[in-house]
């Protein structure tokens, strides 16, 4: 009779083989291939990213400047029209003042006679003909002889004569002046 022990024997332990890899060449050019697509693709993903990043602020930056330009043309437009507007009143008023006759001239000429350091008050302007004659007060009696040497400078007079010097009181003089306009030459 033949015994056969069907349960394994509890003290022997089997021999596990372990399997051991094996490489093949193809295999590791493989993914050698796989990670140097892997690692390409990945450093072109990030500079792709840094470039949006930096491109993205260029554009809104850009748009800032863009807003703050249309600003400023709005603005040097405005102040465009301004200008265009006060050059159409200088012109007016140079052209009112070229066009200026008689009396306005001669009150210009007066007017910017009188000086400025001393009182003067006129009280009195009277044209017959070519003759002036110019009425006023002074505080002191110094700015008489300014005033006659200022209306001859402005070459619209011939000639400037004092007719009538008295004080009034200690502080006041009464003058006359009678002027002559001189006449006028064609380039005026």
């Amino acid at each position: 009779m033949i015994k056969v022990n069907l349960l394994r024997d509890q003290t022997a332990q089997p021999r596990k083989t372990i399997a051991r890899p094996s490489a093949s060449p193809v295999g590791l050019l493989m993914l050698a291939m796989l990670v140097l697509v892997g690692a390409g693709l990945g450093t072109a993903w990030y500079c792709l990213h840094n470039q949006m990043v930096i491109l993205t602020s260029s554009r809104d930056r850009l748009r800032l400047e863009s807003a703050r330009l249309q600003g400023l043309k709005k603005q040097i437009d405005q102040f465009e029209k301004m200008k265009a507007e006060r050059q159409s009143r200088i012109k007016v008023i140079e052209q009112l003042k070229a066009n200026q006759t008689g009396p306005v001239l001669l009150l210009n000429h007066v007017i910017h006679s009188i000086p400025t350091s001393a009182a003067l008050w006129l009280t009195g302007l009277e044209q017959k003909g070519d003759q002036v004659r110019i009425t006023g007060f002074t505080a002191r009696g110094e700015t008489i002889p300014d005033f006659m040497s200022n209306l001859n400078a402005t070459g619209f007079f011939k000639s400037v004569d004092l007719e009538l010097y008295e004080d009034q009181q200690k502080d006041a003089a009464r003058f006359a002046l009678v002027c002559v306009v001189a006449p006028k030459t064609g380039t005026e």
